[in-house]
């Protein structure tokens, strides 16, 4: 049986929940026993926390040797630099690419006559939503298979709760200017319900996984501001961690975000945003029943992300990749 080879040449101080999720299902093929390395020449990022760094660190390595054509090389979707020449050149092996985000994809300007003589057997999806758009907008033939982000709810999971909201920025950083969404809406919220105005409020941005999950555990409510999303795996950590999500679903996010799990808005529904809030931490307060359910809801939202139902997936599409000829 050939290896899984996933390459993932980023710096290691470059904190995204694509490198996360490739590391968590390069551990999970490993477990279920394929053979897995990860291309990474500094070593497994600190980020991801000291269990999982111990755990990934034996598959690492600097470089890719003794290829065979029962390979599998999974590519990123940002085709930049060597992964644009390489996914270019005629190497031994299967070529996969696993688009975490189609949005990032369609910027390096793919098609599918280009996937097929660059000889790319199939294109991987974090999400349903993400899999259709991949397929009408390139015109693939063959719906991209899904292998899905992974929730683990013995990392994120409730710890003691207070009146604190989390803030998921949008992580499309480098389109500025745009305006700080976050600030406006807290600045609203502090005009329209002053009483909420002294409500501790912490950022996720540049947090490792550990940080993350502690300061999801403990808040209660999440805004999650993610836009041009694939799936948006913060908000279902946010729900696994029993927060009140009062947000945007980001597009990919349609594929869990209901209004049974979540306060969900356009995000050009500012003071709808600013509303729900409101509602969520008087809700927390107070025990609300309705808004407590959303809770209940998200946690079980959140389960279907589960490390078991993951690793079925990515054994069934990666066991049939190896099979091929």
């Amino acid at each position: 049986m050939g290896r899984i080879i996933f390459l993932n040449c980023y710096p290691l101080d470059c904190i995204s929940g694509g490198i996360k999720t490739t590391y968590r299902h390069a551990l999970m093929l490993q477990r279920e026993g394929f053979k897995v390395q990860v291309i990474q020449p500094g070593g497994a990022p600190p980020w991801l926390g000291r269990e999982m760094v111990s755990l990934v660190s034996p598959m690492v390595c600097s470089m890719i040797t003794d290829l065979t054509a029962q390979d599998v090389l999974v590519f990123p979707e940002t085709l930049r630099e060597w992964y644009a020449e390489m996914i270019r050149a005629s190497v031994r092996g299967k070529k996969v690419i696993f688009c975490q985000n189609p949005y990032y994809f369609f910027t390096y300007q793919p098609s599918r006559q280009n996937l097929e003589e660059w000889g790319v057997r199939r294109v991987l999806a974090p999400g349903a939503y993400a899999g259709r758009m991949l397929q009408t907008v390139l015109g693939l033939e063959t719906p991209p298979a899904v292998t899905s982000p992974v929730v683990d709810g013995s990392v994120f999971r409730p710890r003691t709760k207070k009146l604190q909201i989390v803030v998921a920025h949008w992580k499309w950083r480098q389109q500025e200017p745009l305006p700080d969404y976050a600030q406006v809406i807290f600045q609203m919220l502090m005009l329209k319900y002053p009483q909420f105005a002294d409500v501790s409020r912490v950022s996720l941005q540049e947090k490792s996984e550990d940080e993350v999950a502690v300061l999801l555990g403990e808040s209660a409510v999440c805004l999650s501001l993610g836009r041009l999303e694939s799936l948006g795996v913060m908000a279902l950590e946010a729900m696994a961690s029993e927060c009140i999500v009062v947000g945007y679903h980001g597009g990919g996010g349609q594929d869990y975000a209901t209004p049974q799990n979540g306060f969900w808005h356009s995000p050009e529904d500012m003071e709808g945003v600013v509303d729900s809030l409101a509602t969520a931490l008087s809700g927390f307060m107070t025990g609300n029943p309705a808004v407590m359910k959303k809770v209940e809801q998200g946690r079980l939202t959140a389960r279907a992300y589960g490390p078991q139902r993951v690793s079925e997936q990515l054994r069934q599409v990666y066991g049939q990749l190896l099979q091929e000829g």
